[in-house]
């Protein structure tokens, strides 16, 4: 266990340090104060409103888009970059299981990821209290709720991403096919609409179910296991590829 928890540490070190994870920080923390100035000069001009308050809004942006985006990039650099590098023989010279390594990894990308959901909440949060009438004290448990409940699906897009990255030793390539898969994934249900039942990407936004409280427990619950199991899918599968690839 402190094998784990020593990678966990070194491998959320090597993200924090990379000028892409940097980049991405800034932006979630600056996206939302723009989107906030804009919509503020947009209402008071023009009167348009689009009826929900800017933490809510940030959050469906981000994990359709930005979120996913970044998550595929970590995982790029983290296994397939490090592969191309040949720098993950290091890491494999140390006293730990490639079980180990390989746990470490993904725990530094949902790690990655609850930090990028953190930050835009605070972001837009504050943001919102600043700019937007629509945003209110009262109203941020709630989208703490929502935020604590988009980490769910994101957390199986970062498995799938570790998945993925076990194919290819190209950072870019792997990239490239995880947003192919990704962008794929979200356009099939137009023409196969029953295909979003059993894809996980068709709940990237499963956070807008927690809004209201007009859904069911049962349904929560099943969506919260169907992303639980494909995430434990991926990652087995990420794992077993893992452990049986040769460096």
């Amino acid at each position: 266990m402190f094998d784990w928890y020593a990678g966990t540490y070194n491998e959320t070190a090597k993200l924090l340090l990379q000028t892409k994870t940097r980049l991405a920080i800034a932006l979630s923390a600056l996206v939302p104060v723009l989107a906030a100035l804009l919509l503020a000069s947009l209402e008071s001009r023009a009167g348009l409103s689009l009826g929900r308050d800017l933490p809510q809004l940030m959050l469906g942006l981000f994990t359709a888009v930005w979120l996913p985006l970044f998550v595929f990039m970590a995982a790029a650099e983290s296994f397939s970059g490090e592969y191309a590098a040949r720098t993950i023989k290091l890491a494999l010279l140390q006293p730990v299981t490639r079980a180990s390594l390989f746990a470490s990894k993904v725990a530094a990308l949902l790690l990655y990821t609850a930090g990028l959901l953190a930050v835009v909440w605070v972001a837009s949060a504050a943001a919102g209290l600043a700019f937007d009438s629509r945003t209110t004290i009262a109203g941020l448990p709630d989208s703490l709720q929502t935020y604590a409940a988009a980490f769910v699906a994101m957390a199986s897009l970062c498995a799938f991403a570790a998945f993925v990255a076990q194919w290819l030793r190209s950072g870019v390539g792997t990239l490239a096919v995880c947003v192919a898969l990704y962008v794929a994934a979200k356009l099939l249900p137009f023409v196969f609409p029953e295909a979003s039942v059993w894809s996980f990407f068709a709940y990237t936004d499963w956070h807008t179910l927690w809004l209201g409280g007009g859904v069911s427990a049962g349904k929560l619950l099943q969506a919260f296991a169907f992303l639980l199991s494909g995430s434990i899918i991926s990652y087995m599968a990420g794992w077993y590829m893992f452990e049986t690839k040769s460096f």
